[in-house]
């Protein structure tokens, strides 16, 4: 792995990252127990497999962020269907969602099956009113300029 990619401001929102999921699993798993156990299952297994990415990626032993992997914080461009959508949207962690800013919550059905995805992959999102095909168009990672928001 190359690790000029590791900036600062990335090394510090992956460890953010990794302190929301040890502080808040049990409560997310508990939101979730009214769902069938096989979705419950789902989202323990895409924490899981986060966790190991975002190690993987600071320990400088994996290969994603040469391949673009979508992370939380990704702003990524996204065709659903025949429509290719003309804005941005980001991964974010609920709280920080917000329509007006183009944000999609890591918890709803697109940011879950957009998480860890990459450029060129179609992924199912299924929500109540059926399943879309989304095609990730493009990923860019946004530590970077949020850090110069400070």
């Amino acid at each position: 792995m190359n690790h000029s990619l590791i900036t600062d401001s990335l090394r510090e929102e992956l460890v953010r990252q990794l302190v929301y999921f040890d502080e808040n699993t049990y409560g997310i798993l508990e939101r979730t127990a009214t769902e069938s156990p096989a979705d419950r299952a789902e989202i323990r297994a895409l924490i899981e497999k986060y966790q190991a990415c975002v190690q993987r990626i600071l320990a400088g032993a994996g290969d994603e962020l040469t391949r673009s992997v979508v992370l939380i914080g990704s702003w990524i461009s996204l065709k659903i269907g025949p429509e290719t959508l003309t804005d941005a949207y980001r991964i974010v962690i609920p709280g920080e969602s917000s329509l007006d800013e183009f944000s999609i919550s890591l918890w709803s059905p697109m940011g879950r099956a957009l998480l860890l995805a990459e450029p060129g992959e179609t992924v199912t999102v299924h929500t109540p009113l059926g399943s879309d095909q989304v095609l990730v168009l493009n990923n860019v990672y946004g530590y970077a300029a949020r850090e110069t928001q400070r």
